[in-house]
């Protein structure tokens, strides 16, 4: 049994870690490998890539909701069960038909007129790795934003150390599974290492699915019904007539919550059970996905943690951060592969410090303090990005475009130097000639020192605030609504995430990067400010020191 006051019971403690580690190991090992997989597949260009993502990004903004209503509407053992077995099933099928293309990509380009084939099996990997992303999305909603507020009880000190090391660990796992992932296929090849990977996804299925089912055991808040809490049905009323269909369940399910108290208990809950199983038309079905969201947002905007989720979703476009567009423009500044790669790991090492900080730090001050300095200290650091533009070093050109009015902007700089990078990281042995005159070019490294400075220590600031809004929402968020609240957040996180790839497309160029620094450091600023928003809102004050003295009190500020 697990007592909020005496902690999280060892054992279940220590499985929900392991589970947690297997998880993000796996994650990180499909996605370092798939996007060399998917360079491999066309070498020529990232088209392919390019393709991967914005359709990815596109799903997850039009369904993301729609999964998350699935996580409230299923029970916890279902959905856990349904996850491990689709997403992982998924992965082992990507990676077969990845290894036959690579293995037989001449012999299938000629099955068909203009590589038909071929395309198919492009479009297969792009779909099945799509599913796998959203089930994978389902299964991370229904543990991180369900799962352990049951653990602990909604013990709010026991969340915040739980939710702090599960963070902890998936950055440990961003840092060595890479590398491990990367030595596999530099020693071996593409092919094989994605039979690898298909194997080890299949082992981990079975290993998987009993963490799960022991954790479960383990836990038995975890078998409880998840029922609405009466704030829930209230807004149930407020929300009927929105729309039919959720109008006639929402009926449906009130009058299941007000039987007649002289029938048979056993026929209301016979009937409830048959009330509560959906009754869709074919029609109805197809359309669900567009009244989901729909709901999903008017549910989600409700909340008054709403601002800080916006906050989270502003820091999600930006460029200051190590993907592949800084990690590009950083290679064009003359930094050695093996310098580039001690830096990320130096910034994952930042964001574990923020982690280790978060509990003490909300403990003191709060939650609502604890966003506020957490989003000040990132944007203090990240104001050295700013600065770096106009440092001696920097290539930004503010008049760059009108230079060069009558010139084709080159969008394969950019490209070529993250594909050399990630050669070099497997130790390709692919002829590949990076940008050297603008190496070359470079007479200082002041600019792009105070950028990456900027950069890896802005991590710990980044990540007390995505741990302070995350336990905002745990917090907050009825337990019936957990999924669909999730899925708007991640729906809205992706937006700016495609906006950001947007803007690199229209300003591909190192030369006006100094823009996108720009953009992205306005962006955290409005994080900040949205955050401020929701703290004013929920407290009628921003900083203890605008409060009214008469009723200042220290402890109700925390």
């Amino acid at each position: 049994m697990i007592s909020a006051s005496k902690g999280i019971k060892g054992k279940a403690k220590w499985l929900v870690y392991l589970n947690h580690f297997i998880i993000g190991w796996d994650d990180n090992i499909w996605w370092f490998a798939l996007g060399l997989f998917l360079i491999e597949i066309t070498p020529q260009n990232l088209q392919f890539t390019a393709s991967y993502g914005l359709v990815g990004g596109i799903v997850v903004l039009l369904f993301g909701t729609v999964v998350g209503d699935w996580v409230d509407r299923t029970s916890r053992l279902t959905v856990a069960r349904t996850t491990v077995l689709v997403q992982n099933s998924a992965l082992i099928v990507c990676c077969i038909i990845v290894y036959v293309v690579i293995e037989y990509k001449t012999d299938i380009a000629e099955v068909l007129p203009n590589e038909g084939l071929l395309r198919m099996c492009y479009a297969l990997i792009i779909i099945i790795a799509i599913l796998s992303n959203l089930t994978n999305m389902a299964r991370k909603t229904a543990i991180e934003r369900d799962w352990i507020v049951e653990i602990c009880d909604k013990d709010p000190d026991m969340l915040a150390s739980l939710s702090a090391t599960m963070r902890r660990i998936s950055l440990l796992t961003m840092v060595i599974a890479p590398i491990v992932t990367g030595q596999l296929l530099s020693r071996t090849s593409h092919s094989t290492g994605a039979l690898v990977v298909a194997g080890w996804n299949f082992i981990t299925i079975f290993v998987e699915y009993a963490l799960l089912w022991k954790i479960y055991q383990e836990v038995p808040q975890l078998s409880r019904e998840k029922i609405r809490e009466e704030r829930h049905m209230m807004f149930i009323e407020h929300m009927q007539g929105v729309d039919v269909i959720m109008e006639f369940n929402d009926l449906e399910e009130k009058d299941t919550k007000v039987p007649n108290q002289n029938a048979d208990k056993d026929v209301i809950k016979e009937s409830k059970l048959e009330d509560d199983k959906p009754k869709y038309t074919f029609w109805t079905s197809l359309c669900a996905s567009y009244f989901t969201l729909r709901r999903g947002w008017k549910i989600f905007k409700n909340y008054e943690v709403a601002f800080a989720g916006l906050a989270l979703a502003s820091l999600y476009l930006t460029v200051l951060g190590f993907h592949s567009i800084t990690i590009g423009y950083a290679y064009s500044q003359g930094l050695s592969e093996d310098l580039i790669g001690g830096l990320v790991a130096a910034a994952a090492c930042s964001g574990i410090i923020g982690t280790f900080l978060y509990p003490k730090i909300r403990h003191q001050i709060g939650l609502q303090r604890t966003g506020l300095y957490a989003l000040a200290a990132e944007v203090s650091s990240l104001t050295l990005c700013v600065i770096s533009i106009f440092c001696p070093g920097s290539p930004f050109d503010p008049l760059y475009f009108s230079r060069n009015s009558n010139a084709e902007i080159d969008s394969e700089n950019l490209i070529e130097y993250t594909t050399s990078f990630s050669n070099n990281i497997t130790t390709f042995n692919v002829t590949t000639e990076p940008m050297t005159d603008s190496a070359s070019a470079v007479t200082s490294y002041v600019s792009i020192s105070l950028l990456l400075t900027g950069i890896i220590g802005a991590r710990i600031g980044l990540w007390l605030a995505d741990l302070t809004i995350t336990q905002l929402f745990l917090e907050s968020v009825d337990v019936t609504e957990r999924g669909i609240v999730a899925g708007v957040q991640n729906a809205l996180n992706e937006l700016m995430d495609m906006l950001k790839y947007a803007i690199v497309i229209l300003l591909p160029v190192p030369e006006v990067f100094g823009y996108l620094v720009i953009i992205s450091y306005c962006f955290i600023c409005l994080g900040w400010i949205l955050f401020a928003v929701y703290v004013k809102k929920v407290r009628g004050y921003v900083f203890p020191c605008f409060k009214p003295k008469a009723n200042y009190d220290l402890k109700s500020d925390i």
